[in-house]
Order: structure tokens, then sequence, then C-alpha cells
């Protein structure tokens, strides 16, 4: 009860003065906003008081609709010794010009310490209209939102990504491993394998040891996967997606995030790996097959090397340092073509096995979503995720499997389909103009923890 020091006196006060403290009823009969309406005169409201001002007589009130000035006359402010600034009170008034005149005035709550925290408003209302946007979009084009479990018998294989572990106990004390899910893509390619060709879901992924200005542990993600399209027929929704979006909260295809202006009016440029490497850092991804060449050429072109590089650990850091930067500032670009040998349940590109037809989705210097045309084969399947398991034993000492299920899924038969992964915290970074991704979490465990 240490939040209450300071104000026990005042607590007490009121008690003595016989204030009734928490009643459970309220009257309330509009919304503030709603006193703008015409012929609305004689109003019960509820809200937070603020600005009060003994000496004149008036106030603020402010509840989650707007803010109203409150004008009381003497014989309301004689009550007032009892109120302070941030209680919640019920004020009965006639509302002229824009400001309510009361007649009474009630507490409900008092306030007895500061606001422990300020919750961003993005945080809440345009996190609010973005989820529905995307209902919106995605149930008007006959897609099937869907809900999976969040817990998995298997961790995510990829060796990126650290999965966060919990112990199931049963009644009889035998215990099994359940990690947390980092998407929930194989439950969703079991969904297609099952004859459900359009399907989408939000919700949540963790991923542990993951914490900076642009990722949190658990954080707002969307997929969908539809059959019978690939990676292409994805691109072209992801960019109707995105750009109604935009029309539908800020009625513009023009979003201003920091400082600059970004066109998201469709079509979006494309840029393979290939290319952009090319460009940007000087290097032939095609003579970069075996680690030796690649390591060659990085060299070669200025690049860090460590003894202890995989291939995925060299490609991403060329990456962040030559290729990121130099994308477009001004519009969306998706990045195409992805090294096969970068771990992902991607298709190989027809006729040229060193590239899986993956892409990302990058406005303004953001990351937002990752897509494949869909790896059907169970058998090339189960080789990648052998290749995984085998990775995962030597970086984390990893003693179990892989997705049977998943696998069985496959021999069973799914369709071929493409699906994408798209981070919504990070895209509503960009709707609010927000440099990190706190400024649009309502709540942050490990705040005090940012780097």
């Amino acid at each position: 009860m240490e939040h209450l020091t300071g104000s026990r006196d005042r607590f007490e006060r009121l008690r003595q003065n016989g204030i009734p403290l928490y009643p459970a009823r309220c009257w309330r009969t509009h919304a503030v906003a709603q006193t703008l309406l015409p012929g609305v005169t004689d109003v019960v409201l509820a809200g937070r008081l603020t600005l009060m001002d003994a000496d004149s007589g008036t106030a603020v009130l402010a509840d989650a609709s707007g803010r109203i000035p409150l004008y009381a006359p003497p014989s309301i402010t004689a009550c007032w010794t009892d109120l302070a600034s941030d209680d919640i009170v019920e004020c009965a008034g006639t509302v002229q010009n824009g400001v309510l005149r009361l007649h009474e005035l009630r507490l409900l709550v008092p306030s007895l310490s500061p606001a422990p925290e300020t919750i961003p408003t993005a945080s809440v209302v345009l996190r609010a209209n973005m989820l529905s946007h995307i209902r919106r979009f995605f149930d008007t084009r006959g897609f099937i939102g869907v809900d999976t479990p969040t817990f998995m018998t298997v961790p995510d294989l990829t060796p990126a990504l650290v999965s966060f572990r919990t112990i199931y106990r049963d009644d009889a004390g035998k215990t099994v491993p359940l990690y947390l899910q980092t998407s929930p893509e194989h439950y969703m390619k079991r969904l297609l394998a099952a004859g459900y060709e359009r399907i989408y879901q939000l919700c949540r992924f963790y991923r542990n040891g993951e914490r900076f200005s642009v990722h949190n542990p658990e954080f707002t993600g969307l997929e969908w996967y539809e059959a019978y399209t690939d990676s292409y027929g994805v691109m072209q929704t992801t960019q109707e997606l995105v750009a109604s979006m935009a029309v539908a909260l800020n009625q513009t295809h023009l979003l201003n995030y920091r400082g600059r202006t970004i066109d998201l009016s469709p079509p979006w440029p494309r840029v393979t790996v290939r290319d952009t490497f090319l460009t940007n850092a000087g290097i032939d991804l095609d003579g970069c097959e075996a680690m030796a060449d690649f390591r060659e050429q990085a060299v070669a072109g200025g690049f860090e090397t460590r003894d202890n590089d995989t291939w995925d650990d060299l490609f991403y850091r060329i990456f962040t340092q030559a290729v990121e930067p130099a994308l477009p500032a001004d519009r969306p670009v998706f990045v195409t073509e992805y090294p096969a040998q970068l771990p992902s349940l991607a298709r190989c590109v027809p006729g040229n096995d060193r590239y899986v037809e993956r892409f990302e989705l990058y406005i303004g210097g953001l990351e937002l979503a990752n897509a494949f045309t869909e790896l059907n084969d169970p058998v090339e399947q189960g080789r990648r995720f052998e290749t995984q398991r085998e990775l995962k034993i030597l970086l984390e000492g990893y003693p179990g499997g892989v997705d049977e299920a998943l696998l069985a899924a496959l021999a069973y038969g799914m369709p071929p389909s493409g699906g994408i992964a798209l981070g919504v915290d990070r895209l509503l970074m960009l709707f609010a103009d927000a440099a990190h991704i706190d400024e649009v979490l309502p709540f942050v465990p490990l705040h005090d923890k940012k780097p």
C-alpha cells in the first residue's frame, strides 16, 4: 500500500466528513462528446476532474470521448474542499455555450496517488482502428479468421530464433516441454492441408532474447495464407491492405514518418536480393554458395568477417550495413528472391535453386513483413527440418525432434500456396510516427530495460 503514502490523511478526512467512498452506481446519461449534439441540455456526466480552481468555480471534466469546462455556483464550490484534481466525479447540470453549469457534484472515486503511468493513445485507439481495418479487409475478401494454439510441442527450429520454453505437468506428475509460438505458421499450414484455402490470424508472437527499438519479445503479428497463389499474389494483397489502411485511417496514401513523406500508393517497387547486393555491396551472390567464396568477396568489399560466422551471419551483417540503408526512403519496397542458404519454408525459384521465392517488405527503413511461396514438398521440408535441428543442437543443445504433425499434413497434401507474416506493431509505429516500439505498446514489462 505504499502508493497511498501521503494520501491516508485525505482518505480519513473524506470518511470523517461522511463522503460516501466508491459508490457502486453512477447515473451518467451522456458522454462528454454527446453534449455537442443539438438539443442536448440537461445531462449527467462522469469523468476525471482536472484544472480545478475553487476561487473561480471552474474546472474541466474529461472522459474517454472528450473534455468539457465546468462552472459551479457558490453552493457547489463549497464542497470542493473535499475534492482534488484527478478525482472521478459525477456531474449533473445544464449545458450552455459549451460549458456545463453544475447543479450537483458527487465524488465517485478519490484519486489517492499520481497517475502511475502514461499509456500512449496510439497503443490503444490507433491500434484498435488498425486491427478493425485488418479484419474488415480480410473478411470482405472471403478469408476466414482463425485461432490456433499458442503452445507448441516443438520449438521453431530457425537458428536465429529462440523460443520461450515452459513445462506442462499433468496430474500424474508427468512433464512435457512446451514452447510459445514464434509464429502460428505450422498450425496454419495444417489448416491449409485440411481444406481451408483462405485464412488469416491476428495473434501474439513470442521470441526470446530480442528487445530493441523495433522489437519486443512479445508482439502482435498478422499471418495470412492463400491456396492456389504464390508470393507474387501475396505481394498484391499486401499492397492493397496497407494502401487501403492509409486511406481509411489518414484519408491519403501519403504517410509522414520520422521527418519523411512516404507514398504508399500502389504499385510498389521490387528489387531482388542479388541485384541490391551487387549494386550496394559489390558482391555477386551467384558466386557465394560456398562460405569460403562468400567470405572472400566480403573481405574484398571491405566488410567485417569473423571466424565463427555462419553463412547467415555474414549475409545479414552485409545486408544491414550496405543494403538496408540504400533502400528507398519515400516508397515501400519488396526485396525478393532470397538465397536458398537462409533457413525458410519457401520454394525455390523455378529454374534457379540458388534462390527461393521469398520477399520482405520494407517501409521507411522498417522491415514489416516476410512472405513465401510456401514449400509443400514433405521430403524437402523434412530434409530442411533435419538440417535446422542439427544446427539447433549445436547452438542450443536442443534435445527434441521436428514437427511431425506438419510433415504429416504435407504428406497428405497441402495445395500450392502463398503466405506472409506481418508485424502489426511495426506497422503501427509507421502510422503513429513512433521512433521506438514502446511508444505503441500500452504496457511494457521490460520498459526499464529499454536499450
